[in-house]
Formats: structure tokens, sequence, C-alpha cells
């Protein structure tokens, strides 16, 4: 079986194991409309039934909208669908590096394509010279805008981290906010607090070996485009870690 361009695809038995493995993942877990969204459009494809999947659709069946549902109008499929993109980018981009079975929502249609993905194998030196963990950030004002931020930017985090040749980003399991020195050099870590329109993000990076503060970055941005400050923040975090890691390999040569 092929994709049309010579290419395999991979069964369908395959392709609902690489979906129940992420759903079931933390990225997704507690994403009930995006798992929803994504279970919708993978069982219409695999029924043969991917050409139906239009935008109105999408939001009568997903999205509980009425039969007066105007997608010109509400554009929740668009965005939620965006949302679902970025999602898949991170988790293919941390937990689901290795994973044969990828699937993914070009843009301008909601119906996934299905295809085999070499696993990638990245040549590190030892886990501690390049290696961070992305901790998730804390909400100190215990409210849903900042909670609801924070897991995005987390994600966004991983996904950029992850884009980056040769660094290891660790996966966040749970327990104690220290990582293992000997798995990772550093820690990722930040809180999150709104108030009056506006959103207070703290950025710290942490050596695991001596627990010292190598930096901490803050960023005041305006609730307004959700989507657009996570993006916006992770560049210039991933830009100022970029920084440590090539003076870190520097000094490294040096010794």
């Amino acid at each position: 079986m092929d994709g049309g361009d010579g290419a395999p695809v991979p069964a369908d038995p395959d392709v609902v194991i690489q979906i129940q493995g992420i759903l079931a993942s933390r990225l997704f877990s507690k994403s009930e409309r995006l798992c929803r969204f994504l279970r919708f459009a993978a069982n219409h494809e695999l029924n043969g039934n991917g050409q139906r999947l239009k935008e109105y659709l999408v939001g009568i069946e997903v999205f509980d909208r009425g039969p007066t549902y105007d997608p010109r109008i509400d554009p929740i499929v668009r965005v939620e669908a965006r949302r679902l993109r970025a999602k898949l980018k991170a988790y293919y981009g941390s937990v689901g590096r290795n994973d044969h079975v990828r699937i993914e929502f070009p843009k301008g249609t909601y119906s996934p394509v299905f295809r085999f993905r070499p696993p990638q194998r990245v040549k590190l030196r030892s886990a501690t010279e390049a290696a961070v963990a992305v901790l998730p950030f804390e909400s100190l004002t215990n409210s849903m805008p900042s909670e609801s931020f924070g897991d995005g930017l987390t994600e966004e985090l991983i996904h950029q981290l992850a884009q980056i040749l040769g660094l290891q980003v660790v996966a966040y399991h749970g327990g104690s906010l220290q990582c293992s020195s000997d798995v990772t050099r550093w820690s990722l870590r930040g809180s999150i607090r709104d108030g009056r329109g506006m959103l207070r993000v703290i950025v710290q990076l942490i050596e695991t070996s001596s627990g010292a503060y190598i930096w901490s970055e803050t960023y005041d941005r305006p609730l307004g485009d959700i989507l657009s400050v996570q993006e916006e923040i992770a560049r210039a975090v991933v830009a100022k870690f970029q920084v440590t890691l090539e003076l870190s390999q520097i000094n490294s040569k040096a010794s």
C-alpha cells in the first residue's frame, strides 16, 4: 500500500495504535476537545470519508455547534485546527520523536495524512553536555488563563528546542522539579501571573548539577492573541538558550 507517490503508508492498525499513543500522552491527555478532534478526523479518514471533513461538519460534530453554525462568523474550527497542528509538532518533537508513524494535518484541510517517519538519531557526546528538561510552568494566580497559557508555552518551548540539532529535550514525567544531573545539564522552568489584562512570564535556566541559576528573564505581555504571544516568548527564550549552549560548547572545547 502506498500514498500515490510510491512511498508506503502505514496500515490501519498501525495508525490506530499511533493515535492511541498520542491521545494518552501528557501533551494531549488533558485536552479533551483536541483529542475529540483528532479521533473524529482520523476515524473519517480511516473509513474512507476524509473528503467529507469540511469546516461545517467538524464544527457541528466535534464542537457541538448548532444547525445555524456559520464558519465565516465563528472561527472555532480554524482556531482548534491550528492548536492541533501545533500540539502534534510538539509531540513529534519530544515524546514522539522516535515514533515510526506520523499523523499530520496539512494547512487548509481537516483530513489527516498518515505516513511512516524514520526515527531521528541524534549523536550526543553525553546527555549532560547537551540535554535540557522543560518543566511545567507554574501558575502563581491559580487562574484558568494563566494555567492554559502555561501549558501552551511549555509545548511551544519543547517544539522549538527540539529543532536545535544535537540537543536532547528530556520529557518531564512528574515528581520533583529537580532533575537528575546525570540526565540533563540544564532545567528550564518558569512561572506565570496574570492581572488587569496582562501576563507576566518569568523563565529561568538552572544548572541541574549545582542548582545554580544561569539566567532569569521576565516577559510582560497583554492578554491578546495567545498563540502569537506563546510563540514570541518561546522564540526569545530559545534564542537566549542557544547562546548559553554555544558558550558551553566553546568552553568545553577550550578545556
